[in-house]
């Protein structure tokens, strides 16, 4: 394994944990005390100023801010902040295993746009597992609208939320890829925390002047948004990692992973439980994913020379 690919191999792992079980944690703990366009403006804002404080002597703002990189910035705001601020809504009306199920078709859905964004090959069968990886979702968001199931899926309303969500987020992944070949990890970092600043911006102060939910301070408060800037940080960084070692459908395989991490988060902490319609919804993502990515049958270490596109 060379050194770009064991680079990747620690970004898609890192990010994977961190936005299966860690991120959507916080990120409910925060938003029961705080508005969620005010937390998230709160995460995003911070982390941009420590962002220019360690690294801003290093980079001339008139090279990063420049017609070149407008469109990453438009993207980033529009598709990653979008995922932002639904999943800051929707992740106290489902369960921590749902919301990371859904993101199991990120894999599938950046495939489908690099091909036509960023030419990026797709076949038949590409095709085919996005279709089986599309059912096992929408059957856990229609199975959620049954009260019986709330329990184990959620509601209807979260994991519609998410999903449209997901999309964004793919978006966002597929267009990063474009951009930060000439990029390091630092810069796409920088201009990822800057868009979504400037996409939460209104946001908070609509939700400041316009609802009766205001700021105050709590140690909760406190402890989850310094805890959500510093993994989410680590977060994109690691994202953006896998993407630079990685072509961007393999490195988003961290969405594959991540409903492994939130299931264990999610029992262990939240006694959330696992259905046969989720396990269902789950192996049918899954399978649609390595379908769609040919993997077939192996051992452990196939499974990730493979997921890694790992050749000797």
């Amino acid at each position: 394994m060379n050194k770009n690919k064991f680079l990747g191999l620690v970004g898609v792992l890192g990010a994977a944990f961190l936005g299966g079980a860690i991120l959507p944690s916080l990120i409910r703990t925060g938003t029961a005390y705080l508005h969620p366009f005010i937390f998230n403006w709160l995460r995003v804002t911070t982390s941009t100023i420590i962002l220019l404080i360690l690294f801003g002597k290093k980079f001339h703002y008139t090279a990063l801010l420049n017609q070149e990189n407008l469109p990453l910035l438009i993207i980033t705001g529009i598709g990653f902040g979008l995922n932002l601020t639904l999943f800051s809504v929707a992740i106290n009306h489902t369960t921590l295993i749902a919301s990371q199920l859904i993101f199991v078709m990120v894999p599938v859905a950046t495939g489908f746009l690099a091909h036509l964004f960023v030419n990026e090959k797709i076949t038949k069968q590409k095709i085919f597992g996005l279709l089986i990886s599309l059912v096992g979702v929408l059957i856990l968001v229609v199975a959620s609208k049954s009260p019986q199931e709330r329990s184990s899926l959620g509601s209807f309303y979260g994991n519609s939320l998410i999903f449209i969500g997901m999309l964004g987020y793919s978006a966002y992944l597929t267009f990063s890829k474009k951009y930060n070949i000439n990029k390091s990890v630092v810069e796409m970092l920088i201009l990822t925390n800057l868009a979504l600043t400037i996409f939460c911006s209104p946001l908070a102060l609509y939700a400041l002047f316009f609802t009766s939910i205001h700021p105050y301070f709590s140690w909760p408060i406190f402890i989850s948004v310094t805890g959500i800037i510093i993994t989410s940080m680590a977060f994109i960084g690691l994202s953006q990692l896998a993407i630079k070692k990685l072509p961007v459908s393999t490195a988003a395989f961290s969405s594959l992973l991540s409903p492994e991490f939130a299931a264990f988060a999610g029992i262990i902490f939240y006694h959330e439980k696992l259905s046969p319609i989720l396990i269902l919804s789950l192996v049918l993502a899954i399978y649609g994913v390595i379908i769609s990515t040919n993997m077939k049958r192996k051992n452990t270490i196939d499974w990730l020379k493979i997921l890694l596109q790992i050749k000797n």
